[in-house]
């Protein structure tokens, strides 16, 4: 079952389809309620009911794959330490004593997950369906590698210690690279937050805020209307909100890319979209409630 692991943290034994679907109901119920007793500009009540409506499921959605996240990467952080242990076994030692041995170990949710594939084989599950069924949990392509070495080893009967070692080593330098990148897209993925949440709506918002305080009195002796001065006004009002949107789109989009997660994009466009919003009424001195 999808997130078995995370739900189960949280308490929640009926499945990923059925608390989605509560949320997303009571959420539903929630913002069809705002639109009865909050009476805000339109772009606005349409901005609080998609808040209300979407962000609490795509919430709960998220944080559980954060979650799955958070442990994967403990099961790859762990994995170095556990392939090093398996290599300083004797020759001839069997698969399942080397899981044993890292069940029993302190290697945090890879010792768990080691720990469940040792009951199945107690249990009289074969040493290679176990070790399938703890990858099929665990989607980490470095802990598919591991598991294929005990496959191997443990159907050849040859000794694997060089390739445990020389696996571990890699995993080490895999891992070095990938904190190199994370910390190169952190500055821009914090900068393009920034720029699409609130320095582009801030900037934006002071200068509508600028041109509305000039005196447009005399706006008729240039064939301007008081009533079409007004309707361009609400044209820029609304053109600079719509930009705001496919900024934020266009940068969570981005963002999720460099990732390697595109799911990821519709989180970062539910956050920052309505917080630029947010800021740029806020700059125009709009109650949105």
């Amino acid at each position: 079952m999808m997130y078995e692991s995370e739900l189960a943290k949280i308490k929640w034994k009926a499945g990923l389809g059925k608390a989605l679907a509560i949320v997303a109901g009571v959420s539903l119920l929630a913002g069809i309620a705002e639109l009865f007793l909050l009476h805000p500009p339109f772009v606005y009540q349409v901005l609080l009911f998609f808040v209300t409506a979407a962000f609490p499921p795509l919430a709960l959605y998220f944080y559980l794959g954060y979650l799955r996240s958070k442990r994967l990467k403990e099961i790859d952080d762990n994995l170095p330490s556990a392939l090093f242990q398996m290599a300083s076994f004797p020759r001839r030692t069997s698969a399942e004593r080397m899981m044993e041995s890292v069940a029993k170990s302190d290697y945090c949710a890879l010792s768990e997950e080691f720990g469940k594939a040792s009951k199945q084989v107690r249990a009289g599950m074969s040493v290679p369906k176990a070790l399938e069924a703890l990858h099929e949990r665990n989607d980490s392509l470095l802990l598919g590698r591991a598991i294929a070495l005990l496959q191997n080893s443990y159907e050849s009967g040859s000794d694997m210690s060089g390739a445990f070692r020389a696996a571990a080593e890699d995993v080490f330098r895999l891992q070095a690279l990938g904190r190199e990148h994370a910390s190169a897209m952190t500055m821009q993925k914090y900068t393009l937050f920034a720029g699409g949440a609130v320095l582009v709506p801030l900037i934006l918002g002071l200068l509508l805020n600028i041109v509305s305080s000039l005196d447009f009195a005399s706006a008729g002796e240039f064939g301007v209307s008081a009533e079409t001065h007004e309707a361009l006004a609400e044209a820029i009002v609304l053109g600079e909100q719509v930009y705001m949107v496919v900024f934020a789109a266009i940068a969570s989009v981005f963002i999720a890319s460099n990732e390697g997660n595109a799911a990821k994009a519709v989180l970062y466009f539910a956050v920052s979209a309505p917080f630029a919003l947010l800021v740029f009424a806020l700059v125009r001195g709009i109650s949105i409630i």
